[in-house]
């Protein structure tokens, strides 16, 4: 297995340099997207260069799909901790890895349908169906709550908020993973689980 890795990184150096970098084209489409800010350096944020193997709408999507869950997933794992339960449920840890076991099928099962829902709503939206109450055919894109607001700038600002909330939110779910599995790697977490 080890001959094979060296072989094909040894392969892949001698590839042309324009199979390995982005293309100036390609650059300039990722230069006029949101998420140019002072955290990246005022450049492209693209450092493994995926974007030269992929549709880089598809990568947007998936990026902004990660962070919503990952804010989901930090506010989850935190709750607890510093909330407490809610009274009468059937979990009784605080822990949030223990407590994945303690949650009822019939719970997993509400949240694995509300989740289609969603999901069944958005592809709907995508390919035109008429998805009642959530299609809106003058939408640019899936937006039952209507936050999305009307100025060019508000719409900017609004979509570069939400990328840098959800890039931190999958680098403090991260955070918390391993400081559940490692509490002395991550420092100024203190008790959290």
């Amino acid at each position: 297995m080890m001959i094979w890795a060296i072989l094909v990184t040894s392969v892949a150096a001698f590839a042309p340099p324009s199979a390995v970098r982005p293309s100036l084209a390609l650059h300039a489409e990722l230069s006029t997207m949101p998420g140019i800010s002072v955290e990246t350096g005022n450049k492209v944020f693209d450092p493994l260069g995926l974007a030269q193997w992929r549709d880089i709408e598809e990568l947007r999507a998936t990026e902004l799909a990660n962070g919503r869950s990952a804010m989901l997933a930090v506010v989850g794992w935190v709750w607890p901790q510093v909330f407490g339960l809610w009274p009468g449920g059937s979990v009784t840890t605080t822990d949030p890895i223990a407590a994945i076991s303690q949650v009822e099928p019939e719970a997993w099962a509400q949240m694995i349908i509300l989740c289609g829902c969603a999901e069944a709503a958005k592809v709907n939206w995508a390919s035109g169906v008429d998805a009642k109450p959530f299609f809106d055919p003058d939408a640019l894109f899936f937006d039952p709550a209507k936050v999305y607001p009307a100025d060019p700038a508000g719409q900017e600002e609004m979509q570069l908020k939400e990328l840098k909330n959800g890039r931190m939110a999958m680098i403090a779910f991260a955070g918390l993973v391993v400081h559940h599995f490692n509490p002395a790697a991550v420092p100024l977490l203190g008790d959290l689980k």
